[in-house]
């Protein structure tokens, strides 16, 4: 008797929904750490960094601030290192990373003549405003990009919610007199509370 053969394209729906089920854990483990690696390295970072604004940049505070950076770069850089890297798929850290930068270093450049003509704590307000719109932007552009390569909606509800929370904070921080002088301080604590959040509940879904 002869076996029926397989449905082609049966078969084809089936590998489809497998792959949809997927999340960034089993496809992207590294960017599955970026969660709880963000999350702790810029929630300590950027508190100090605001300490140094607003006091001066000590030569401890200096150490300080440049052993975290350091660690948290060593623990990026192992990660990425301990899984294999696909040839194809969503970008990689290196490409975030450099994005990230271009686009923060032309919105400081073009806003060059305005910060000649503002006090320190102005250029402060705006500097996190840029910083919270930027990232808002592209933590909403990561999850739709994540749809177009079959990534659970879990995850991809994680860049937009974390989206949507970063330019809540952009938008709001400067309206709040409480957080005067300590702007980027709550921002940093802001994306440290959603991305060490965001980890514990996609580990447990």
């Amino acid at each position: 008797m002869n076996e029926p053969e397989p449905d082609a394209e049966g078969l084809q729906e089936e590998l489809g929904q497998i792959k949809a089920a997927m999340g960034l854990a089993e496809e992207y483990p590294y960017w599955w750490r970026f969660w709880l690696i963000e999350g702790i390295g810029l929630g300590i970072a950027l508190p100090i960094v605001q300490l140094g604004l607003r006091d001066g940049f000590s030569p401890l505070l200096v150490v300080f601030l440049g052993g975290v950076l350091l660690t948290h770069q060593l623990v990026a850089w192992r990660i990425l290192n301990e899984y294999d890297r696909p040839t194809t798929g969503v970008p990689g850290w290196t490409a975030w990373n450099i994005t990230y930068g271009v686009g923060s270093l032309a919105l400081a450049i073009g806003l060059l003549p305005i910060f000649e003509q503002l006090v320190f704590e102005d250029i402060i307000v705006i500097g996190v405003v840029g910083v919270g719109a930027i990232s808002g932007i592209a933590y909403l552009y990561m999850g739709q990009l994540l749809a177009a390569y079959n990534i659970r909606t879990a995850d991809r509800y994680a860049f937009y919610t974390g989206g949507c929370w970063l330019l809540v904070l952009a938008a709001m921080i400067p309206h709040i007199p409480f957080f005067a002088g300590w702007e980027f301080a709550v921002f940093g604590i802001g994306l440290a509370v959603h991305n060490i959040g965001s980890y514990v509940v996609l580990s447990r879904v």
